[in-house]
């Protein structure tokens, strides 16, 4: 796992994980400007906190 595990709901891998738990009204606007992606699933955010292993794009 990530090592946040206290937070990882908040995560983009967790919050897109599942197709019957998708809500694309809550992830779009945490992606509509994305600056960072995840070295561990690849997933773009607008900020850092959101993903795992974030990288500057």
């Amino acid at each position: 796992m990530c090592g946040h595990e206290h937070d990882h709901a908040n995560k983009m891998c967790a919050l897109a994980c599942c197709p019957c738990n998708l809500n694309l009204d809550v992830l779009k606007p945490l992606v509509r400007d994305p600056k960072y992606i995840c070295k561990s699933c690849g997933r773009v955010a607008n900020d850092a906190e959101h993903l795992c292993q974030p990288e500057k794009l």
